[in-house]
Formats: structure tokens, C-alpha cells, sequence
């Protein structure tokens, strides 16, 4: 690898400095100089016209049209040749403009040199005629501008600066223009000479500066920095070895760069020494670290599918590190029931595994003793505070739900708030409780609901909602909802909605590493047949008889079943003033279900009669609720989404 020298660096660095200097200094000297000669230029042709002005007052200009070998022309021709090179212009000129033809006729042109003067007495004599097109300039002098005007022109002999100065008579027409040319290139001859000027002084003071520079470099940096190069070379080859001192004793940063770089030689030899032993106990941490995350698969996989007869349920955990806290439990009890845990130790690593355990198991036993998910979570509170030496503690959500009724039993152990997914999501907001194993009687409370059927519930941890983004921002549960907004039913909506809901943390996290455990578990009650809307009108009988026909066949059995759904169909449309309508029929196992939705009046059938029904309310209804009820092995209401939803289930 070829070496670059520092001295090398510095020179170009100073050269850089160098030539922007230059350049900077060459800009505002040109544009300090430019300004200045402009300034000045003004100044003379303002002078100088206030004498043309003056000798203008006292001549005839008609007769001077005429008089280009009278004597007086001559003296004032030279007159002004004198004031041309007084006022170092390079010609002074004065000229008429007929205003309809716009040619310009010269009374007057002189220059200051010689032989341009023989030229123009040839081409601008007096009386001759110019029409070339007149120049902005001399437009607004025409027009009645009276300041006096600046211009640049091209000529055979190079680039001047024109001054035209309006000559009139007092607020009277335009008589004549009196005009004055400067050479562009005197102006950038003494351009060029302040230039020089001004550069020598700045390229004499940076080069001593640089050699001044490069003497103390040498002296106080590039040596001692190629000891302490030397030095850490030998170091490198062989490391078991402290060096020799440098010798390097000067108060600066190189100095304090020399001690720090003795003592690191120091604490490297020790921890050469030592570099075995570390490496021993480092892969005996591996190997625990291994075992403790087989041990901890082994009780929390990293996925986890259960399916039934009316449910689908998902889980997944992602540790953060090699072991973590977040947990999971999933299973069926004795009772066809569907059990389902999640929660979220406090730490991480080891310790939070084995409380995590602990709390797991204890938890799994309770409930499949049949305990409801408050009792369960209760009890195991007590218990984790009993033995609980390192002050650790837990939140978590337990689910009982029977998939038959869908009746769904819940308890919350300062956990986060789950998803309720349906066709409109949100969120589940049960009584918060408190973390297991912080208190006891903790005096955590059963919360319950129906699911319909396509209906899931989705809990998470808190590495979802506090996941970071490379802004530092949080993934929150506002994103969360949204992700899940308005979620499809489908056979696959468990595994959908996890697989949502991770694919969007990534996406938030730009893939980087996760900051906290994750786990997420997914409860959907099967979603059976959608729903298929239907007039409102008693003919949509015809199409409910079909679909129970072709469940069950054309039995007496079914006829009896619907004799129910004409009656509950002739309510909603004669009595609820519904607008829509629809309905949805599954077999599961040896019951089959038929159920209602309509946007009707709110009607819970299912409620307790508090009045006898006399025979002006049986048109209303209520002979035929009570058909349906003698009918139906069991009724389900619920009003959702401003809808009721009514579900009839006839064990066959």
C-alpha cells in the first residue's frame, strides 16, 4: 500500500488555499476596480459635457451645419479634441437625431489619438449622416429621458464604454446628443495592474507561511508521530510484549496521544495474558445461552398452529436476544373450550425466562383445571408473589372461548389492549388490572363477549407497539388498528393478521434489530358461509328455505326449522324498518346455524319478556318470537356496527 505523507497533504491543502485565494482576491478586485473606473468614468463625462453644454450655448447649431471651414468651427473642433484627452475618453462626438427618420447628423467627432482623429475626419465629418438603427440608449433620449445614459458598443478598434448626454433647450425638444466613448481595455489594463498588485503580497505571505509551517510540523508532529509509528509496529508483530518507553514529554496533543498509547500497551499485554481464560468462560456462556433457548423452544415455539371445529388460532415469538420474556399458550380443554394466553415478562435475557417459566406453567395448569381466566390469573399472582426473591413481574391476557356460541371469556393482567377484528376493528378495552407478581389480591376481573362468526382477537406485546423506526419513532397502536382496519374474513384471517402485523413492524424498523421481545397470537372464530344480503321483502323466504334445503334436505325436520325463519323474517321486515338485509347459513357438527343481519330498529328477541302479550301485540311479533323460541335449541343476539345480528342454532 503506498504510504501518503502528511508534509504531502499539508502542501496540497496550502496550494488549494492558495489558488481559491487568488481567486477570491482577483474577483473583488476586479469588481472593487470596475466599480471605481465606472465611477470615475461618469464623473469626467458629467464634467466634460457640462463643458460641451457650455460652448453648445453660444454656438448657432443650424449655422454650424454649414460652417466646416469657418475658423471658429476649427478652434472649437479643437477645443474639444483638448477636452477628449483631458478627460481620457476616446472620443467625443455631438450628433443630431431626426426624430421621424431616427439618422443621426454629426456636428462634431473628435479623438484623442492621432490617427483614429485622421479616420475620423474622413467618416465623421461634419454633416455626415449615420443610420444604423439608433441604440436603446439614444431611443429614450428621443423619448424624452434627460439623465444622462450608459452603454456599451463594438467597434473595428474594440469595446467602449458610451456616455450620451441630452443637450436641450431648457425643457424644450432634443437639440443634439453629446456623446463621450472610454476604452475597455485602459480599464482592464488597470485591472490587470492592481491585480498583480494585490496578488504578490498575499503569494509572498502564504509561501513564508507555509515554509514556517512545514519547519514546525517536522519538529513537533511528523517525528514523534513516526516513533510512535515505530513503535506500534514492533508492538503489532509481537503483543505479548510491552514496548519501550518513547520519550515523547511535550505538553500538547501529541504528548497526551504517547501516554494514552503506553497505557493501552499495558492493558492490551494484560488482557493478552488473560485472553484465554475469557475465551473459556465466554464459550461456556454460549453453550448455557444455547441450552436456555432449546429449553425455552421447547416451552414457547417460535410458531404454533391450533385448529377446530369452529376456530383457527396462530401464534409466533421473536426474542430480542438469545432468551427472552414474552410468552405464549395455546390448547383445548376437556370441555371443547380453546384456551389462549399471552404476556410479557419484565427484563429479558435468563432470569426473565426462567420467571417466564414459571408464570407460563402455573398459568397452564389453572386454566386447564377449568378455571375462568380471572380465577386463573388470581391465583397465579399470589402464587408468583410467594416466590419471588428478584422482584420480576409479568402482564398477560387470558382468552377462554367456546366456538359453538362463540361466548368469548377474557381477563387482563396490566397487559396491552387487544384488537377485536370484525368488519370494523378496534380495539378491546376490559379492566386493565395489574401485573402478576407485584401485589397480591391483585382482584383481576372477568370480561366477556360474543364472537361472531369471521370475528378474531389479536394480542400482542409491547414490542409491536413500541417498536422504533430510524427516526426514533414509535410503531404505536393508532398504526397498529390501521394495519388491521376493516380485516377480511377468510379461512387464513389468524395467520393473515400475524403475518400483517410483523410484515408492517419490519417495514416501520427499515429491518433493524428489534429493541424487545415480540410475540403475537391470533383467535378467529370460524367464519362459516358469508354473508349474502337479500331483499327486504318476505319473497327473500325462498332463498333461505334453498340454502336450508340444501344443508339438511327436504326433511320434516327442516321445515320446522322454517317455520322459525319465516317468522323471525317476517318481523324484520314488517316491524324493524330495515333497509337492508342479510343472511348466512352453516352446518357445524349437529347444529345448524341461521342467522339474521339487518339495519333495522335495535330488537334483542333474546331478552326477557316483562308483560303478558295480549292479543293486540300478536301481530307484533310476539307469537312468532315465541315459535322461534320453542323452535331454536338456542338464540344469539347482539347489536353491532348500528346492525342487529341474530343467529338461530337447531341441534338436528
Amino acid at each position: 500500500m503506498n504510504k501518503r505523507s502528511i508534509r504531502r497533504w499539508i502542501t496540497l491543502c496550502f496550494t488549494v488555499i492558495l489558488i481559491l485565494s487568488l481567486a477570491v482576491t482577483a474577483a473583488w478586485n476586479y469588481y472593487h476596480t470596475y466599480s471605481h473606473i465606472l465611477e470615475e468614468s461618469r464623473d469626467a463625462a458629467e464634467s466634460c459635457a457640462s463643458l460641451v453644454r457650455y460652448s453648445l450655448d453660444s454656438w448657432d447649431i443650424d449655422a454650424l451645419m454649414h460652417a466646416s471651414d469657418d475658423e471658429q468651427y476649427r478652434q472649437e473642433r479643437s477645443t474639444l479634441r483638448a477636452l477628449s484627452r483631458s478627460f481620457d475618453f476616446e472620443y467625443l462626438y455631438i450628433y443630431t437625431v431626426d426624430p421621424e427618420t431616427e439618422v443621426r447628423h454629426f456636428l462634431f467627432c473628435v479623438a484623442s489619438d492621432d490617427d483614429k482623429e485622421n479616420v475620423v475626419l474622413r467618416e465623421r465629418y461634419l454633416g455626415a449622416v449615420a443610420d444604423e438603427p439608433l441604440d436603446k440608449w439614444e431611443k429614450a433620449l428621443l423619448a424624452g429621458e434627460r439623465e444622462m445614459q450608459m452603454g456599451k458598443v463594438s467597434t473595428q478598434y474594440g469595446d467602449d464604454i458610451t456616455w450620451l448626454v441630452p443637450y436641450t433647450d431648457g425643457d424644450g425638444p432634443l437639440l443634439a446628443v453629446i456623446g463621450m466613448d472610454h476604452s475597455i481595455a485602459v480599464e482592464n489594463a488597470k485591472i490587470l495592474k492592481d491585480f498583480l498588485f494585490a496578488l504578490i503580497p498575499v503569494v509572498l505571505s502564504l509561501t513564508m507561511g507555509l515554509l514556517v509551517l512545514l519547519i514546525l510540523l517536522r519538529r513537533r508532529i511528523l517525528r514523534p508521530i513516526h516513533a510512535l509509528s515505530e513503535s506500534m509496529s514492533r508492538f503489532a508483530r509481537d503483543s505479548s510484549v510491552k514496548p519501550e518507553p518513547i520519550g515523547i514529554c511535550t505538553q500538547d496533543e501529541i504528548g497526551e496521544i504517547a501516554a494514552s498509547y503506553e497505557k493501552m500497551t499495558s492493558d492490551i499485554v494484560a488482557y493478552v495474558n488473560n485472553i484465554e481464560t475469557l475465551t473459556k468462560e465466554r464459550v461456556e456462556t454460549n453453550v448455557q445461552l444455547d441450552v436456555a433457548r432449546r429449553i425455552q423452544y421447547g416451552l414457547v415455539p417460535e410458531k404454533t398452529a391450533l385448529d377446530g371445529d369452529g376456530f383457527t388460532l396462530r401464534a409466533m415469538t421473536q426474542p430480542a436476544k438469545a432468551v427472552g420474556g414474552d410468552f405464549y399458550d395455546c390448547f383445548r380443554r376437556d370441555d371443547n373450550k380453546v384456551c389462549a394466553v399471552l404476556g410479557d415478562v419484565s427484563g429479558k435475557g435468563i432470569s426473565a425466562a426462567i420467571f417466564m417459566a414459571m408464570a407460563k406453567t402455573m398459568i397452564h395448569e389453572k386454566l386447564m383445571a377449568g378455571l375462568s381466566p380471572s380465577e386463573t390469573l388470581n391465583q397465579v399472582n399470589d402464587a408468583l408473589c410467594a416466590q419471588n426473591p428478584e422482584g420480576l413481574f409479568a402482564t398477560a391476557f387470558a382468552v377462554v372461548l367456546d366456538p359453538v356460541s362463540g361466548r368469548m371469556c377474557y381477563a387482563n393482567a396490566g397487559h396491552t389492549p387487544p384488537v377485536l377484528i370484525g368488519e370494523v376493528s378496534r380495539f378491546l378495552h376490559p379492566d386493565s388490572g395489574i401485573a402478576l407478581g407485584l401485589f397480591e389480591d391483585a382482584g383481576i376481573v372477568d370480561g366477556s363477549l360474543d364472537l361472531l362468526p369471521g370475528e378474531g382477537i389479536l394480542l400482542y406485546t409491547d414490542g409491536v407497539t413500541e417498536a422504533v423506526s430510524p427516526e426514533r419513532m414509535l410503531f404505536g397502536e393508532a398504526r397498529l388498528l390501521k394495519e388491521l382496519a376493516h380485516f377480511p374474513a377468510s379461512p387464513d384471517a389468524a395467520q393473515e393478521s400475524i403475518r400483517t402485523v410483523k410484515e408492517a413492524v419490519e417495514r416501520f424498523t427499515e429491518g433493524g434489530e428489534p429493541f424487545d421481545d415480540t410475540a403475537i397470537l391470533a383467535l378467529f372464530r370460524t367464519a362459516g358461509d358469508a354473508w349474502k344480503p337479500i331483499p327486504v321483502a318476505l319473497s327473500s323466504f325462498n332463498e333461505v328455505k334453498k340454502a336450508v334445503f340444501a344443508e339438511i334436505g327436504e326433511t320434516a325436520e327442516a321445515r320446522k326449522i322454517l317455520l322459525a325463519c319465516d317468522e323471525t323474517l317476517t318481523n324484520i321486515v314488517s316491524y324493524s324498518g330495515a333497509s337492508e338485509l342479510a343472511y348466512c347459513c352453516t352446518k357445524e357438527g349437529d347444529t345448524l346455524r341461521i342467522g339474521f343481519r339487518d339495519n333495522g330498529t335495535a330488537f334483542d328477541p333474546t331478552a326477557p319478556r316483562t308483560m303478558e302479550t295480549d292479543f293486540d301485540m300478536l301481530d307484533m311479533g310476539g307469537m312468532g318470537i315465541g315459535i322461534v323460541r320453542e323452535t331454536a335449541s338456542s338464540m344469539e343476539y347482539a347489536r353491532r356496527d348500528d346492525r342487529n345480528v341474530l343467529f338461530l342454532c337447531f341441534r338436528l
